[in-house]
């Protein structure tokens, strides 16, 4: 794994004028916007209480959270016009790719994409007509199912053992127990972190973070949603920070098994390999809309951390964008990327606050030794990228057409 250049070398690199270098190429990963809990009625069973319903059905994009995908794709595109995309008017299909998760969410989600870059175009987007999705569900069919034991024994080694980690987290159980759970709730908090599998062979982790990621998650959403203050957390959220509070479960299910490389490669490493050839295409936009899972895949196999404001370290907002932008140096014609990721804060998802230049999504950028901060950002050249991020590939065999 290569090691990030510590920002004061990077400081010290020479920057070239933004003009030397023009965007080409941006290929990007993009998360659905804002959906309700996907089981209410699991939340309401483990809980005691009663949660706030919403004006979709479970799991569902809702039209805040569609306005919101368009604003920020509108917003998106002009940032990458400015930066010299070719990508004008109403582009043919060649020129333009938006390829969705089967889920609803996520359809809508695209959809919303296209609307916000080319309203009134009708630009196509597509998903697979198959049953099951190797692009965005690998893990569930069943790529890691002689992985188990690797998986699980890095497992071990990041919690130490049930009773450290326990230990570690003993007062967000305590704080979930006074705030979202009505007395003798909330069993599941008691019970030991434990890594299983379910019946499609995914790993599974068990006790608090079964059930307490999803609340965390929920009530960041109840948030984003802007639903009256009083049905957040049941009145226990005020602000942004407040909402934080809640998501440390949740942070801790992906640093403990969603950030596992083997099972971020196994899950993750047919989408990725279908980035980095869109990345050397011909087609000058190329955007996947998936879910917060395929995004941490493709996140652990760069070793790419980052913080985004009001938010835990790395963690994937609705509409949280991973792009791979493809620059090339106008005088010597050398080709560079530069992988980012960005999204709405808190705060901005909540109001919907119009983006741009002082308003802007908030980003962080990846950072490889071999990699020069410029005007444009932190570059790396691409083949060096290419080859590199190509080793962390598994050669998985899929026996269906990904694009139909």
């Amino acid at each position: 794994m290569k090691k990030f250049l510590p920002l004061a070398l990077l400081s010290t690199l020479p920057l070239a004028h933004a003009s030397d270098y023009q965007l080409e190429q941006v290929v990007s990963l993009t998360r659905h916007g804002v959906r309700p809990q996907t089981d209410i009625a699991e939340l309401n069973e483990v809980t005691g209480k009663q949660w706030a319903t919403w004006q979709v059905p479970d799991g569902h994009l809702t039209q805040h959270g569609y306005d919101g995908m368009v604003s920020q794709a509108q917003y998106q595109l002009a940032t990458w016009q400015k930066a010299g995309l070719n990508i004008h008017g109403c582009p043919s299909q060649n020129d333009v790719l938006i390829w969705a998760s089967p889920a609803q969410r996520t359809k809508k989600t695209a959809d919303a994409i296209a609307e916000g870059m080319f309203k009134n175009c009708q630009i196509k987007v597509g998903s697979t007509q198959y049953e099951k999705d190797p692009l965005f569900n690998a893990v569930k069919m069943g790529t890691v199912a002689n992985s188990f034991e690797q998986i699980h024994a890095d497992y071990q080694k990041r919690i130490g053992s049930p009773e450290q980690v326990a230990r570690k987290y003993q007062s967000n159980v305590n704080f979930l127990k006074n705030t979202v759970c009505a007395p003798d709730s909330c069993t599941f908090l008691n019970k030991p972190w434990e890594l299983k599998t379910n019946k499609e062979g995914q790993p599974k982790l068990k006790g608090p973070v079964e059930n307490g990621a999803n609340i965390g998650e929920t009530i960041r959403l109840q948030y984003s949603e802007n639903l009256p203050l009083d049905q957040v957390a049941f009145g226990h959220v005020k602000n942004a920070r407040d909402v934080k509070k809640f998501m440390t479960l949740h942070q801790a299910k992906y640093h403990y098994v969603n950030e596992i490389p083997v099972l971020a490669q196994q899950g993750g490493s047919i989408l990725m390999d279908q980035m980095l050839n869109a990345l050397q295409s011909p087609r000058p936009l190329t955007l996947f809309v998936g879910h917060d899972t395929n995004i941490s895949q493709i996140q652990t196999m760069l070793g790419f951390n980052w913080q985004l404001p009001q938010y835990p370290a790395n963690d994937i907002p609705p509409g949280g964008t991973l792009a791979f932008e493809k620059y090339k140096n106008t005088k010597t014609g050398k080709e560079y990327v530069k992988v980012s990721f960005s999204a709405r804060t808190l705060d901005q998802w909540r109001n919907l606050t119009p983006l741009n230049s002082k308003q802007p999504l908030a980003s962080a950028q990846l950072k490889y030794s071999y990699c020069k901060k410029t005007a444009v950002g932190v570059l790396c050249p691409l083949n060096e990228f290419v080859k590199n991020t190509r080793q962390r590939v598994l050669p998985i065999q899929i026996d269906q057409p990904l694009f139909q």
